[in-house]
């Protein structure tokens, strides 16, 4: 048997590359035996199916002390790796995202009772909060963190039984999404690029907004229906369309829906669709005509009181209704540029699917807080090496 595998599909110049920060050379080699079987192991990528599948000795105990117990800091991995991802997908957004993991029992780290507005039900499960680079080539999730709620922010046991260290403390997910967002930019120098995604089940996502405009960091982000906003105007269409019959609308109407349903009378706003992306990489969005109009941000408690200047935009689909809406900070500008951006995190929800299917997303079966970080690690280094591959590598270290 072999102590480490090596064959020509090995990933080794990337492995050397994006585990150069772990500072032990165990680390580094069991890195990549987990990185090889995350990419080649069939079904379910638990460790024990990792270790079966790879042809090392002492493999399953390795890999659990690797990910459940070895200390090594997945920040800098996940900077390392965010880095060269940038450098070769040239992304155009950063893409937040929500992953719900199913589990059974109490005692997986972050693991509650709730209610799943994306399945409609109540699931015993995780909340994973997660941030991709996005552009037409690929979405590439780099940075994660873990939703602690409930008993998991004040319950020592059960924080001591998941190995939670106490400088981690329980934050609302726009304050956990924020501070990813914060990483990112400060600490990882990445280029600043527009922040999408899917707010719609996100509690409190007028504070992120209010967060991302403090950093000068444009957005747009779908939201509810009922996402409540101070009334501006009346629509707008792009500059060079024709303009939407519009009659006056109510002051301070309180919702995206009410305030288009207040203004609107007849929609004829054409959609210019944006390209897609390489078959099987970026799903194509369906088409619809787009309106949009001035308004307000509610302001934040304990911030400045006057709301914050942006831009309502509102789907409508083939029987001229109201399909989805999106707030953007994005208040000047060509609206199909925006939108390019937006449906950026329209299409994440396939890279989501892909990283369950196939890079074993779900398939962690510990409970610690560290083993959890430590497999969504290098469940986006698996993604990020089938999607750029060895053109990742560095220079020799």
């Amino acid at each position: 048997m072999l102590e480490t595998p090596h064959s020509d599909t090995e990933p080794l110049s990337f492995a050397a590359d994006a585990f150069s920060t772990m500072p032990r050379s165990d680390q580094r080699r069991w890195a990549k035996v987990y990185l090889r079987g995350l990419l080649l192991a069939d079904g379910r990528k638990s460790v024990r199916r990792i270790a079966d599948s790879m042809p090392v000795d002492r493999a399953k105990q390795s890999l659990q002390q690797f990910i459940n117990q070895s200390p090594w800091d997945w920040e800098p991995v996940r900077a390392r790796i965010a880095a060269r991802v940038e450098g070769e997908i040239a992304p155009d957004a950063w893409v937040v995202h929500r992953v719900i993991i199913p589990k059974r029992g109490d005692r997986s780290v972050g693991v509650q009772r709730r209610f799943v507005p994306e399945l409609g039900r109540t699931v015993n499960s995780q909340l994973v909060l997660g941030v991709s680079l996005a552009s037409a080539r690929a979405n590439v999730p780099v940075d994660w963190r873990i939703a602690l709620v409930g008993g998991w922010s004040t319950d020592r046991d059960l924080r001591r039984a998941a190995y939670i260290p106490d400088t981690v403390t329980a934050k609302p997910e726009w304050s956990e999404i924020s501070d990813m967002l914060e990483e990112m930019l400060t600490r990882w120098e990445l280029t600043p690029r527009p922040v999408v995604g899917d707010l719609r089940h996100l509690q409190d996502a007028a504070p992120l907004m209010a967060a991302l405009d403090e950093r000068g960091l444009r957005y747009v982000f779908q939201v509810d229906p009922g996402f409540r906003i101070t009334a501006g105007g009346a629509p707008a269409a792009p500059p060079t369309v024709p303009r939407p019959v519009a009659r006056a609308g109510k002051p301070g109407a309180a919702t995206v829906r009410g305030h288009f349903e207040a203004v609107t009378t007849r929609l004829a706003v054409p959609h210019a669709r944006p390209p897609a992306g390489p078959l099987g990489r970026i799903a194509t969005v369906p088409r619809g005509r787009l309106l949009s109009s001035p308004a307000g941000l509610l302001p934040v408690p304990g911030a400045e009181a006057t709301p914050r200047p942006v831009r309502i935009v509102a789907e409508v689909n083939g029987q001229d209704e109201f399909s989805r809406f999106w707030v953007t900070n994005a208040v000047r500008g060509n609206l199909d540029q925006v939108m390019v951006s937006a449906h950026r995190g329209v299409r994440n929800r396939q890279a989501m699917t892909e990283l369950q299917a196939g890079f074993g997303l779900l398939d962690f079966e510990g409970r610690s807080y560290r083993g959890l970080h430590h497999h969504l690690t290098m469940v986006s280094a698996a993604f990020a090496y089938n999607v750029v591959g060895d053109a990742m590598t560095a220079a020799p270290v």
